[in-house]
């Protein structure tokens, strides 16, 4: 489900006084088992150890096309069945976050990319998936191709595509100051996935304006429940002192975007993306209680 209008229950964080909602880990397991969505399910197994690393890709492989991109499915909002730039960072998100880089289907996914990389060094969807009926809209390039390329080349680091990281890093660098304020987060905890440990001075002042406009988006609440645990995941790896107050940010929208109702999370891209969205808001959880900023009760741990 949705709000009424976009993200009322981020109202409840601007109350003065007022605790942030707990996030209920133990409702959201219940969801999802109640989805039974066939890829949080598996994901669900894969993060308990319940099943090995070849029972989850036998899984995960039927979403992967024969030039080793990913098509509909691995990403909820796209269901066609040519491989998909989109797609296929969703897939390298779950490669990285479930330690799967040194297998054959990664090295088929960095062959996709070495052949859909743009002569500057960038990406963005391919026309046959633009053409498709089933693309979403927010597939369609934008001006400027930050989210894309500096997610791909950021995961890529992972996956065998090193070489291709100084043609992305060159064109962040080129386009960063032309480019306006974005009116989503998803470019900002990009650039910090691409930039954010890198040494150089110039890139370490790009991650930092980075970091400070996705601060922007954590304190006014403009950040939807589904992209939450990407921006934790991506935040874990760095090492800037603005960190825990952002995922203790984040962790009180993941709680007031919890449907008390049903435990599973609330998100403004569609009812199709809950179960990912759930899935998505337990890895983000799981993550803030390693680095021990919140206690088994879903409690904020001062810090």
């Amino acid at each position: 489900m949705t709000s009424g209008h976009p993200y009322s229950y981020y109202e409840v964080l601007d109350i003065p006084g007022l605790k942030p909602p707990v996030f209920n880990t133990e409702a959201a397991y219940e969801f999802l088992r109640v989805c039974d969505d066939p890829i949080c399910n598996i994901r669900l197994a894969h993060w308990r150890s319940v099943v090995n690393d070849e029972v989850f890709w036998r899984a995960l492989e039927q979403y992967q096309a024969a030039n080793g991109g990913f098509k509909g499915g691995i990403d909820p909002d796209y269901t066609g069945d040519a491989a998909s730039i989109h797609s296929t960072i969703e897939a390298m998100r779950i490669m990285v976050t479930h330690h799967q880089v040194d297998v054959p289907q990664a090295a088929q996914t960095a062959s996709f990319l070495r052949q859909t990389v743009m002569p500057d060094g960038t990406w963005q969807e391919l026309p046959e998936v633009l053409a498709a009926p089933e693309c979403p809209a927010w597939y369609h390039p934008a001006q400027f191709r930050v989210y894309e390329t500096a997610c791909i080349a950021g995961y890529g680091l992972e996956i065998g595509l090193a070489d291709l990281w100084p043609m992305a890093v060159r064109y962040i660098r080129q386009v960063w100051t032309q480019m306006p304020f974005a009116d989503t987060v998803h470019p900002y905890w990009a650039v910090l996935l691409l930039l954010g440990r890198s040494p150089a001075g110039a890139d370490r002042s790009i991650a930092l304006d980075a970091l400070d406009n996705l601060g922007i988006f954590v304190r006014k609440h403009k950040i939807d429940a589904y992209d939450c645990s990407t921006i934790v995941e991506v935040l874990d790896a760095l090492e800037y002192a603005e960190i825990n107050e952002i995922m203790v940010r984040i962790l009180g929208m993941l709680g007031a975007a919890q449907d008390k109702n049903d435990g599973g999370i609330m998100t403004e891209y569609g009812e199709k993306l809950r179960p990912s969205a759930t899935f998505n808001a337990l890895m983000a959880v799981a993550i803030m209680r390693q680095r021990g900023l919140v206690d088994e009760n879903g409690e904020i741990i001062e810090y």
